[in-house]
């Protein structure tokens, strides 16, 4: 990708997740809190250090990483998208918390002090980056010798949820290809994202994948909550006069997934992979 064509990636994306804030990770669905959690433990950051969260939303790492810390340490979440800033910085002061802070940054290349963090977490950011490798890289030179970096992505796709994505794939233009095979490339498989993650310059570098099953009350939850973070940019590829027709193939997809209460569970796998500077 050319860098006219990775500046335009990022204002999308930055937009894109503008248009989110909102709703992000606020709709009572267990999702980016419970995985920030078991990344969290796998990178296990301890009281005094000093942790970056990269791409750091809403705070569902950030909040749980200031208080491993404690008041001795600091975590610093910079974000591309000003309105999942402005209102994690919001919420920051809200909770009153000296140890913490957001701020407006690109995650491919932090403006940040080299050899400055212990620890550096990116969850669900990595495959949203023009240049993956190159984000890798830049945070291998922001950790101290001897610091860790954790990183989650997400795995295989449920196969029962194959008729869902199937929906949206006439509308996804080949520039996008990226969007609709996150797990292509150097995302298929742990060892092939381990390679990655080593070409940049880390060592002992070592993954594990985790299967969740994730809860909706019914297809209208699962909609609502699908535009409420990157899913939501599927939507928008809709035009408008289709739109109505898609959101009903969506529900005759999801109906016979349904439970016997009702409810739709979606299983998802997620990938842990951390990694040390030597």
């Amino acid at each position: 990708m050319g860098p006219a064509g990775a500046e335009d990636a990022r204002r999308d994306i930055a937009r894109l997740f503008d248009r989110t804030a909102e709703t992000y990770d606020a709709l009572g669905i267990e999702f980016f809190a419970a995985f920030a959690r078991d990344l969290l433990a796998q990178v296990a950051p301890v009281p005094g250090e000093r942790v970056l969260d990269v791409g750091c939303g809403r705070g569902a790492v950030l909040f749980q990483a200031a208080e491993l810390v404690g008041d001795s340490g600091s975590v610093l979440g910079i974000d591309l998208s000003s309105e999942m800033v402005e209102r994690t910085a919001r919420d920051i002061e809200d909770r009153g918390l000296i140890n913490a802070s957001a701020t407006l940054m690109d995650a491919q290349e932090p403006e940040l002090a080299g050899e400055s963090f212990d620890v550096v977490v990116a969850s669900f950011v990595v495959f949203f980056l023009p240049d993956p490798v190159a984000g890798l890289r830049s945070w291998h030179g922001l950790l101290k010798p001897g610091g860790r970096a954790g990183v989650s992505t997400f795995g295989a796709d449920d196969p029962r949820w194959a008729g869902v994505r199937e929906v949206f794939r006439p509308f996804v233009p080949p520039a996008m290809a990226w969007t609709w095979a996150a797990r292509a490339g150097l995302f298929a498989s742990v060892a092939s994202f381990d390679r990655a993650v080593e070409s940049a310059g880390f060592t002992g570098v070592s993954s594990v994948e985790r299967s969740y099953p994730v809860t909706f009350a019914d297809p209208a939850e699962w909609i609502a909550w699908s535009w409420s973070h990157g899913q939501r940019m599927f939507w928008e590829l809709v035009p408008e006069d289709r739109l109505a027709a898609v959101h009903e193939a969506v529900l005759a997809e999801l109906e016979p997934l349904r439970e016997p209460d009702g409810s739709l569970v979606m299983t998802q796998t997620v990938r842990y992979t951390i990694a040390h500077r030597a």
